[in-house]
């Protein structure tokens, strides 16, 4: 939430500008510094939105349905979700209600090779990597190493695999990475629009103000270049100002006249979806610009957004250089073996790891669909879901494979109950009497943690004479 209180003159420079672009200039600025309640969706391969909103229920949070999207819930009693052993165990997570709507609009399909050209912290690159199917070719790019930090703990976290990272500028994405599908553009902004959270729309500096749009406007032009003939890119802000808005896709539609056009965008019920802006400045914008849409806040409970769905013409002539070649993943005979082990050691079914592949590069091995394609000419950071160390002796099954593999797993299985769940992810040892069950534990060592049909993930059973305990290794970083 807000660091400090929004002053009247704050609020009058920055957003008063707005007054003739909407009926009540009080109902807006109420809605932009108003406290939220959180909104979360359930991760689509270990729960349902019912299912996760009867186990919040039974921590005492309540919930309500979003009602266009049918895997979220806003949590109407509690302001820190992060905090609950369910976010820990990756059955949900974070996002603003309105920064959901890009990664439908952009509408990716299994088989689709999409870029989100601007990921971190990475809340859209999840959407679009579970509606490929966890499967394929998504590729996750930021200009900042430190902000693709966050996106590593989410795509271990959730167990997301076939997501290659890569950091550069995204103005400077080469060609040689492939052509795409589809193109996310969620550009960076002035994020007026996420005001209730975030004093920073009051320090952005009019320099920034001023230089932003035109960063936008290239961006948004390479995506369009990386988009096949005939793809889709999606154009999202989460600020009010037309001129990083509209703005920055009618210049866009001008410059590259016939080569992209823009889609119009359907009603969803339960949301309440804007027209954009048809003039701003003493500019009037192409009617195409009518196809884009606006959230404002005050007109429902999501936060403020822009966003333009583009298609690339057909018959677009492209480059020569289009055409080199992606470089694959190699297959590497040693992956089997260790994938076989660690099916052998807890029991897991066969077919868990079929049409997938260890990539051993740098310091883990990491497990990726074997239709994943890493991009040429890009600066990789990590590739698929680390699974164990690069090259270990006896390797160890990391705790992001566990609970990505262990709801199924039959061996080294521990059972806890609600109170060892919680001791666990508080990284606390736990007496083996006092968990509800050891399943196929044939030896002392390595198990996977359960609760309920949910992995937590790694932990070792030690043994002192008669009594023994369960040892977490449930990373500290993610401790509760």
């Amino acid at each position: 939430m807000r660091d400090d209180p929004a002053s009247l003159e704050d609020i009058e420079r920055v957003f008063g500008r707005y007054r003739p672009l909407v009926s009540s200039f009080g109902a807006l600025t109420d809605a932009l510094l108003a406290k939220r309640a959180p909104v979360v969706w359930a991760h689509p391969d270990r729960t349902t939105r019912d299912a996760l909103s009867a186990s919040l229920a039974c921590d005492g949070v309540d919930s309500e349905t979003v009602g266009w999207e049918p895997t979220a819930l806003r949590l109407t009693n509690t302001e820190r979700p992060g905090l609950r052993w369910q976010h820990a165990a990756g059955l949900f997570y974070v996002q603003d209600e309105a920064s959901m709507l890009p990664v439908r609009l952009l509408d990716p399909q299994p088989g689709e090779r999409v870029l989100d050209l601007c990921a971190a912290p990475g809340s859209k690159t999840a959407r679009i990597a579970f509606a490929l199917g966890n499967r394929g070719t998504l590729v996750a790019n930021d200009r900042s190493a430190g902000r693709l930090a966050a996106m590593s703990s989410t795509i271990r976290r959730l167990g997301i695999r076939n997501v290659t990272c890569t950091v550069m500028d995204g103005v400077k994405v080469p060609i040689e990475a492939g052509r795409f599908d589809k193109v996310l553009v969620d550009a960076p902004c002035t994020a007026e629009g996420t005001a209730h959270k975030s004093s920073a729309w009051r320090r952005s500096p009019e320099g920034f103000r001023s230089w932003i749009p035109g960063l936008q406007r290239e961006l948004l032009k390479r995506a369009i270049r990386l988009c096949r003939p005939g793809g889709r890119i999606v154009y999202s802000t989460c600020t009010l100002a037309p001129e990083e808005n509209e703005a920055v896709v009618n210049a866009v539609l001008a410059e590259l006249s016939g080569r992209v056009r823009l889609l119009p965008v359907a009603p969803i019920e339960g949301l309440v979806i804007s027209p954009s802006v048809q003039a701003w400045g003493g500019v009037r914008f192409a009617p195409e610009l009518s196809r884009a849409v606006r959230i404002w806040p005050h007109l429902g409970k999501a936060t403020g957004f822009f966003m333009a769905v583009l298609e690339k013409d057909p018959e677009a002539v492209e480059e020569a250089e289009a055409s080199t070649p992606i470089s694959a993943i190699a297959d590497d005979a040693r992956s089997s073996d260790v994938l076989r082990r660690f099916g052998d050691d807890f029991g897991l079914p066969s077919e868990v790891f079929a049409g997938h592949r260890l990539l051993e590069r740098g310091t883990y091995a990491r497990l990726v669909p074997d239709d994943h394609r890493v991009p040429a000419g890009a600066r990789h950071v990590a590739t698929g879901l680390e699974v164990t160390r690069n090259r270990a002796r006896n390797p160890k099954l990391s705790t992001a494979g566990g609970m990505s593999l262990g709801r199924v797993a039959s061996k080294q299985v521990l059972q806890l109950s609600t109170r060892g769940a919680k001791s666990y992810q508080a990284r606390e040892s736990i007496p083996l009497i006092e968990c509800e069950a050891l399943l196929g534990c044939e030896h002392d060592g390595y198990v996977i943690v359960r609760f309920g049909e949910h992995a937590l993930g790694l932990g070792r059973i030690v043994r002192s004479g008669t009594q023994g305990e369960l040892v977490s290794e449930f990373p500290k970083a993610w401790s509760i």
